[in-house]
């Protein structure tokens, strides 16, 4: 499984994960994120605007977030015409799985 590295600002409240040893290539803006691609249209990278916004109903908020242990990005290929992004943090106490709500389409 790919390593990870990641950043969380609280003053500006962006979460930043970028796929270690891979390169951008390209980037998308949907709403509050970035999607950066390497090659082949991997994903190598994932910006979260208003990350404590988008968290909240979860109850992960800015200290949470200065708080992660560690971070995934997987996609779920299942679907040939589409594919779903999600999220794997794990804090201290608990991990937690987190779809993003942006489909990638063939």
């Amino acid at each position: 499984m790919d390593k990870f590295t990641y950043n969380y600002s609280p003053y500006s409240d962006i979460l930043h994960i970028q796929r270690k040893n891979y390169v951008t290539l390209g980037s998308v803006e949907i709403g509050d994120f970035t999607i950066d691609f390497g090659k082949e249209n991997i994903i190598v990278g994932l910006d979260i605007e208003h990350a404590s916004e988008f968290f909240s109903h979860l109850d992960i908020d800015k200290e949470s977030l200065s708080r992660i242990q560690n971070i995934q990005i997987s996609i779920d290929k299942r679907n040939l015409q589409s594919q779903l992004i999600f999220l794997t943090i794990q804090f201290t106490t608990s991990t937690k799985k987190i779809p993003v709500p942006l489909t990638l389409t063939a």
